[in-house]
């Protein structure tokens, strides 16, 4: 449902919370009533709960919470105008982490079985001047959720994104999406318009305009289905977005019941071979992955820290982000739109040998369609990401019917059907058969250790390259010296397949200030000495491969996670592949990858790159610390 800037009370703010580990709460259903002030059951009241902010997660604003996974309560009194009869009301959650049951004035509104992604639900019968709302929350671990026990970030658990109460009329635009292909004198800019109403006999004439480009039509909607307006314009006209030309037109989708108004960038993104191409000209993506992980709010992202955010990738030298590993706050595309930045999303199918399996495949083609219609306006979102290392012994198949092929095909599908405008990887493509043994995601980073005497081979069927449009791969060596040789062998593999390859992960980790300690040398797996050469051997290599259209080292900041224990871990469960520390201070790491950026522009200068990537190979800038 697009919220955007609609008709809306915003219930962020002071909610009231309690952990419910003993499951209290939907025992005794505490949103039917409360108690008599003389009455034990049921056993809360309002003055009983502690006070929380939304959005947020209890693992940042709670000390005794911090790895707190379980069951949770939220819940808030709201004054609300009443309705129309010709209106309706939609309760619209940006995003719970994980699971949740929404209750409005003692009866149930909606159920979300799975997390990180928006949804709304309809609560006109249920709305009142004077309401309360419930929102139970359960987050604990299991292998049958997405992601399942195991994985690389905290798992926050909350209201995590804002909370609104959207006001429609009866008959309403749902949502819309735009597209934009470009010819040699015209772009022709398509926009498809969802009309929903619950007498569906119904139609509306909706008028679709951009005001600067003095572009207007309309179109005739039948309730519940769409119709798609169409606009050709002289390229001339028209400012086209693209990282140094981050432009924005004012959108609007009218009927005579409302107007939605939506800020967008038109370009178009496709390949071409081994190339990316953004408004029909290669680009070269030089990232940097991150975590929507803030040192004050954790998964919760603020403007401020959104901003931060920004700034550091900048400074880098960045024209691409690898939002990993699960959909974001909606706040951050639009962010990306406004600085001119591409980026990756992606769901959590993540170290999950059974992605395949009817109950793991339901949640995350649930929050990749969620999150598809949220997004799809998003100018600067260029890759939808399937999975992240899903690849393995226990996944391998011959074909795409066997393994964790039929999870990947039906999410392919479903992107091309609904969102075919940009592009679709898997961070799962640089899985290889070696001489040794192939990893699995029971190994989670325990990488590969003998690289010289392996001889790649791709890990997957033919068939599963031939889904994607970018063959991405999270590459990691574990000595010092392996990096030519690995990142040479990545591309020898997969360029037989005529695609973008990309490195979608990279990289080491280091404790900051662990150059300092003693006993710890440059070579030690920890110090920021050899957390600078793993970057710096990877840069030198990268200059060396044009056939690599984008590279994004692990990971701007360190996250945590209480999975990782060791001396460079420092006792505090946080995992050190970042750039930054925990609290977003510098490691050597940072200015590595600066360099390194710097370093592949001037060598892969567009205006001198080869058009033949299978001529000579370039040589490289030297990378001097």
């Amino acid at each position: 449902m697009f919220t955007h800037q609609r008709p809306s009370q915003i219930l962020n703010g002071v909610w009231k919370f309690n952990p419910d580990p003993m499951q209290r709460c939907r025992q005794q259903q505490w949103w039917k009533n409360r108690s008599a002030n003389d009455s034990f059951f049921p056993c809360w009241d309002p003055e009983g709960l502690w006070d929380i902010q939304v959005p947020g997660t209890w693992k940042t604003q709670f000390e005794e919470l911090k790895w707190y996974d379980g069951h949770a309560n939220y819940m808030r009194d709201f004054s609300a105008m009443a309705l129309n009869d010709d209106q309706e009301a939609f309760l619209a959650f940006d995003g719970i982490c994980y699971a949740s049951q929404i209750y409005l004035n003692g009866q149930e509104a909606a159920r979300h079985e799975w997390g990180y992604s928006p949804f709304a639900c309809r609560v006109t019968e249920l709305l009142r001047e004077e309401n309360r709302l419930f929102v139970l929350v359960d987050n604990h671990l299991s292998s049958d959720r997405v992601p399942g026990v195991r994985f690389d970030w905290n798992n926050d658990g909350g209201i995590i994104h804002d909370v609104r109460l959207v006001i429609t009329p009866r008959v309403y635009v749902d949502n819309f999406r735009t597209w934009t292909t470009l010819n040699r004198e015209t772009a022709e800019i398509g926009v498809e318009v969802f009309l929903q109403c619950r007498d569906r006999s119904v139609s509306e004439t909706v008028f679709v305009s951009i005001p600067e480009l003095d572009l207007e039509t309309q179109v005739v909607v039948q309730a519940n289905k769409s119709a798609i307006a169409r606009f050709n314009v002289e390229r001339s006209r028209i400012e086209l977005w693209s990282p140094e030309t981050p432009k924005l037109y004012d959108t609007h989708v009218a009927t005579r019941y409302e107007t939605l108004r939506d800020a967008i960038g038109y370009r178009e993104l496709r390949t071409r071979d081994q190339e990316v191409l953004l408004n029909g000209k290669p680009i070269r993506l030089h990232g940097v992955c991150v975590h929507s992980e803030f040192p004050e709010t954790g998964r919760t992202a603020t403007e401020a820290g959104i901003e931060r955010m920004i700034e550091r990738v900048k400074d880098l030298g960045c024209n691409f982000v690898r939002c990993a590993h699960y959909p974001y706050a909606e706040t951050f595309g639009r962010a990306m739109d406004r600085a001119g930045l591409l980026w990756w999303e992606e769901v959590p199918a993540y170290w999950l040998a059974n992605i395949h399996e009817p109950h793991m495949s339901r949640q995350a083609l649930g929050m990749l369609k969620d999150t598809i219609v949220r997004d799809w306006n998003r100018s600067s979102l260029a890759i939808w990401s399937v999975s992240n290392e899903c690849a393995g012994s226990d996944s391998d198949g011959t074909d795409l019917g066997t393994g964790n092929y039929p999870y990947w095909k039906q999410a392919v599908e479903l992107i091309r059907d609904m969102d075919p405008s940009r592009l679709i990887s898997s961070a799962d493509s640089g899985n290889r058969k070696t001489i040794d043994s192939v990893w699995t995601p029971d190994t989670g980073d325990a990488f590969d250790q003998n690289i010289r005497d392996q001889r790649w081979v791709p890990g997957h069927p033919d068939s599963f390259y031939d889904l994607l449009d970018i063959l991405a791969g999270n590459v990691y060596v574990s000595m010092l010296g392996d990096g030519r040789l690995t990142y040479h062998e990545f591309v020898k593999m997969l360029g037989r397949y005529n695609k973008p390859l990309m490195i979608s992960e990279f990289g080491s980790m280091s404790l900051r200030g662990s150059d300092e300690l003693e006993g710890i040398g440059s070579d030690s797996l920890g110090s920021e000495a050899r957390h600078v050469c793993i970057l710096n051997e990877a840069y030198q290599s990268f200059c060396k491969l044009p056939q690599i259209s984008g590279v994004m080292p692990w990971c701007l900041m360190d996250v945590r996670a209480p999975m990782h224990w060791r001396w460079y871990n420092a006792g505090q469960a946080v995992f050190r592949y970042g750039l930054l520390d925990e609290q977003w201070r510098e490691k050597r790491a940072y200015a590595a990858v600066k360099r390194g950026i710097a370093a592949m522009k001037k060598t892969f200068n567009h205006r001198n790159e080869r058009t033949d990537l299978k001529r000579d190979i370039l040589e490289p800038t030297a990378i001097v610390e």
